[in-house]
C-alpha cells in the first residue's frame, strides 16, 4: 500500500466514522412533537368560521355532538355557554361554547332562571337552545382533563407571538389563530379560541 493510499483509507475511514456518530446522534434526537389532532380535525367545521364569526350555535352542535346549556358567571356578570366532551390525544377535553346574547335574551334568561352571581352554574334546557341555534359564538375553550405539555402546544400551533404575565402563569398569544393557551407551572391548561385583536405591528 503506498502511502497516499493509506491517506485517502484513513480519510475515508474518518468520514464513516463520522457518518456512524451523526446517524447515532439524530437517531438519539427527540421526535419533533406532533400537532393535537382535534385541531386539525375541527378546523374547517369550527375554527375558522369561529375567526370569520360566522360560527352558529347549531354549527358547533353538529361538529361537536349533543352539548348542553349552562348559565353561569363571568366576572359577575351572566354567561350562555354550550358545553360538549370529546376524546382526543390520549386525553378527555371540555369544549365549552360561549354564545352571544341580546340584552333582552339575557334578561330574559336571568329572569327565568332567578340567576343571581354566586350562584352554580345553572343547567338551561334544550328548548332554549333549539330557539338560540342560530346565535353566534364568539369564544369556544379546550379544556383537558389534565394539562398538556407546552410541546403539544408548540408542535400545533409554534411558538408564541406574545407571552404575557397573568396572574397564574403566562398567556400564550397567537393572533393568526385567534388563540390564547392559558400556561402555568410549564404546563398548558387551556386554549381559548376566538381572539379578534391585532398586534399594535398589524394595526
Amino acid at each position: 500500500m503506498t502511502r497516499s493510499q493509506g491517506v485517502r483509507l484513513a480519510t475515508l475511514f474518518t468520514v464513516v466514522i463520522l457518518a456512524f456518530y451523526a446517524f447515532g446522534y439524530w437517531q438519539s434526537r427527540p421526535a419533533a412533537p406532533e400537532p393535537m389532532d382535534w385541531y386539525g380535525q375541527y378546523q374547517e367545521s369550527l375554527f375558522k368560521p369561529l375567526q370569520a364569526q360566522r360560527l352558529t350555535l347549531a354549527d358547533a352542535g353538529a361538529a361537536l355532538g349533543h352539548g348542553t346549556l349552562w348559565m353561569i358567571s363571568s366576572e359577575g356578570e351572566p354567561l350562555l355557554v354550550s358545553r360538549y366532551t370529546l376524546e382526543s390525544d390520549d386525553l378527555s377535553w371540555r369544549a365549552q361554547a360561549v354564545i352571544a346574547l341580546t340584552p333582552e335574551q339575557t334578561d330574559s334568561l336571568v329572569q327565568a332562571q332567578a340567576w343571581q352571581p354566586d350562584l352554580p352554574d345553572q343547567p338551561i334546557s334544550s328548548a332554549v337552545g333549539d330557539a338560540l341555534k342560530d346565535r353566534k359564538v364568539v369564544r369556544l375553550s379546550m379544556i383537558p382533563n389534565e394539562p398538556m405539555s407546552l410541546a403539544q402546544v408548540q408542535g400545533t400551533f409554534g411558538n408564541p407571538d406574545l407571552r404575557l404575565p397573568v396572574s397564574e402563569g403566562e398567556a400564550w398569544v397567537y393572533p393568526k389563530e385567534g388563540a390564547v393557551v392559558a400556561v402555568g407551572e410549564e404546563q398548558a391548561h387551556s386554549i381559548m379560541f376566538g381572539l379578534r385583536e391585532a398586534l399594535p405591528a398589524e394595526q
